[in-house]
């Protein structure tokens, strides 16, 4: 599957050459990514590997030549003016009981917060009891679920079920004028530039 990322450039975007070569410096593609410019703050990132576009939108910003490049995924509805409100996030389930730390368990209890991605690599190799932390992918459009219901699958079990805390790790702030990272002290600055 083909997938897509938008890269923003919030002034004095470099040209693309030197776009393309700060990628292939950062990233070992396994595949190919074709990078094209949009207008003057974005370029359209193409690649034909799934693992490289994972590895490059789960960055969320990347520096080329002191500017960051904001990613955000690319969608039909993309308007150049407005940044997408989907976004990856780490999420951490405190003391989950380690026989559920499979990925199998894990992105069936957290699929009601937003998009499993991934687990990190402790939870993956079982090195970190105490806690699963897994990637999800966000819309900060809606309100982030402090908790879910983990459900036992096993009917035999006397442990049937239990309400699960969730704790996110850095997750960017929306604003209404639709800017990822924005303060909400910012947000009448903001307002009076746009207007």
């Amino acid at each position: 599957m083909q997938e897509n990322d938008c890269g923003e450039i919030s002034e004095n975007s470099p040209q693309i050459e030197k776009i393309s070569s700060r990628f292939l410096e950062r990233f070992p593609f396994k595949g190919s990514v074709k990078i094209g410019v949009y207008d003057n703050n974005n370029a359209l990132l193409d690649f034909t590997n799934d693992d490289d576009y994972s590895t490059v939108w789960y960055r969320r910003s990347v520096d080329i030549e002191g500017n960051q490049m904001w990613l955000q995924k690319w969608s039909p509805d993309f308007k150049p003016e407005e940044d997408m409100p989907i976004v990856p996030v780490w999420v951490n389930l405190p003391r989950l009981p380690f026989h559920v730390h499979t990925w199998h368990y894990v992105k069936q209890i957290v699929s009601d917060a937003g998009t499993p991605l991934e687990m990190d690599i402790a939870t993956r190799g079982k090195t970190r009891p105490s806690i699963a932390k897994v990637r999800l992918e966000v819309d900060l459009l809606k309100p982030l679920l402090t908790s879910v219901w983990v459900e036992d699958e096993d009917d035999d079990s006397p442990l049937k079920g239990f309400e699960h805390k969730l704790e996110y790790d850095n997750v960017p702030k929306y604003c209404k004028l639709q800017e990822a990272g924005t303060l909400d002290d910012e947000l009448s600055s903001l307002g009076e530039k746009k207007s």
